[in-house]
């Protein structure tokens, strides 16, 4: 039995059904049972609970022998932060899969997570992945770049903006790289994970086939729409004022200054660990966003 905490989220409705596809039994812990019922037609055992309930996780964790622990927040809200989530929570999940035996914990992190970090959702990713490698349970860690498709916020709130602007908006110069990588290419290399043990005790980094820059992204996108506007790029200066607005009177902010530090910095890696570790072609980012997004 593996038992997956985010399995509501973007991620997580993916890999939940990939997994059951390929004949995993598993169990998602979530906190409102009654709004997962889509996890039940699927076979999944829906159990109530929180990472912040360490009773809750203790009796979710029971007979399971792998965690996939997919919780994550990209922005911080009232009553969640950065910490609580990503640090506080990992703690929670790790405690109560060591109490239970279990054989196998798997933690989505991100890339771009390292000691000194600049932004805190990068810092306190890399305190978690401290955390899961000192646990004594046999883990992998995943550093995705960003991950993108059906269901994914980052896409769904551009396109929506390209839809509604006259312009293509880019914050600063916009050049700064990433490798996107498709949702189906990420569960691929997951489900791979837990069915081969020679993956245990490592960290691994993937990303799509292409180096974009965030004006080529949003290019991307705006052709997969039929989209033509012209490009127009807003200082950072403005953006960081805008954030700072932002954060202090709306629960959701459109953009964070976290996010500002993260656009700044470049998201690559090599190609490396899809290919040879997991044996994946990503697909790229034009045809990726065909396959969901665009027009065939």
């Amino acid at each position: 039995m593996i038992l997956v905490t985010g399995a509501t989220g973007f991620v997580g409705r993916h890999l939940v059904k990939r997994l059951r596809q390929d004949g995993f039994a598993v169990r998602a812990v979530v906190r409102t049972p009654a709004k997962a019922s889509w996890l039940k037609d699927l076979g999944v055992e829906v159990v109530p609970g929180d990472i912040s309930d360490q009773t809750s996780l203790e009796a979710a964790v029971q007979g399971c022998d792998k965690v996939i622990h997919l919780v994550g927040i990209i922005q911080e809200g009232r009553g969640f932060t950065f910490r609580s989530v990503h640090v506080d929570g990992t703690r929670n999940v790790l405690d109560s899969a060591k109490k239970a035996g279990v054989r196998h914990f798997f933690y989505q992190s991100a890339l771009g997570t390292r000691e000194h970090a600049k932004s805190e959702y990068h810092k306190t990713k890399w305190e978690a992945e401290k955390l899961v490698k000192a646990s004594g349970i046999p883990y992998t860690i995943l550093r995705p770049s960003l991950i993108y498709g059906s269901g994914d916020l980052f896409t769904i709130r551009l396109a929506e903006m390209i839809r509604l602007s006259p312009v293509l908006p880019v914050i600063g110069t916009g050049r700064s790289k990433i490798q996107p990588i498709f949702i189906d290419d990420v569960v691929t290399c997951m489900a791979r994970i837990l069915k081969d043990d020679r993956f245990l005790n490592k960290t691994f980094e993937i990303g799509g086939p292409e180096e974009l820059s965030y004006e080529e992204v949003t290019r991307a996108i705006a052709a997969a729409l039929g989209v033509r506007r012209p490009t127009v790029h807003m200082p950072l200066f403005f953006m960081r004022t805008v954030a700072k607005i932002g954060e202090s009177l709306l629960p959701k902010p459109p953009v964070t200054t976290d996010q500002l530090i993260m656009l700044q910095e470049d998201n690559v890696c090599g190609l490396k660990d899809i290919r040879e570790a997991f044996g994946v072609e990503p697909v790229k980012f034009a045809e990726g966003l065909k396959r969901f997004l665009g027009r065939t």
